[in-house]
């Protein structure tokens, strides 16, 4: 009888605690910088993924208050986010007007630099691999334009 009482507990213990996994917590993102409260970066604490939370400002509808976040997610390798940093520094000392595509497994980041107002000027854009162009939503995001402090911030260097 204690057999019995003890392969039905074990049982119903794997079916109450087995129905999920934890897959991600917000213990593991560590926030590196943000530019004001539109863009925030994230990179995960064992450097394996990083994130960039933002609001889309290519679509923005004056008569509209949407305010919603969206999120591009990447896989990194320890030394990403200095790489792109080093992109965007290197743009700033040239002041050189182009676009540069980086592709990860999750969609594209397009970096793109220019002048406007006379006024030099880098961006990022996105679009996840995910993103089906079909379902009536633009696939192309676009964050603010930053100035070369303002990236600094946001890869926290200052």
């Amino acid at each position: 009888m204690k057999k019995i009482i003890i392969i039905f507990s074990l049982i119903f213990s794997g079916i109450a605690f087995g129905q999920f996994t934890i897959a991600d917590s917000s213990d593991s993102w560590e926030k590196i910088g943000n530019v004001y409260a539109h863009t925030i970066l994230y990179e995960r604490t064992d450097k394996t993924k990083a994130k960039i939370e933002y609001r889309d400002f290519q679509n923005v509808n004056p008569y509209s208050m949407d305010l919603s976040y969206y999120i591009f997610e990447f896989s990194t390798e320890p030394d990403t986010l200095e790489k792109i940093y080093q992109i965007f520094k290197d743009h700033f000392a040239t002041k050189k007007e182009e676009t540069v595509t980086l592709q990860f497994p999750e969609g594209k980041m397009i970096l793109e630099f220019g002048k406007s107002f006379g006024a030099y000027y880098g961006n990022f854009k996105f679009e996840k691999a995910s993103e089906l162009i079909d379902k009536g939503e633009k696939s192309m995001k676009t964050s603010g334009a930053f100035t070369e402090r303002q990236l600094s911030k946001l890869f926290g260097k200052k």
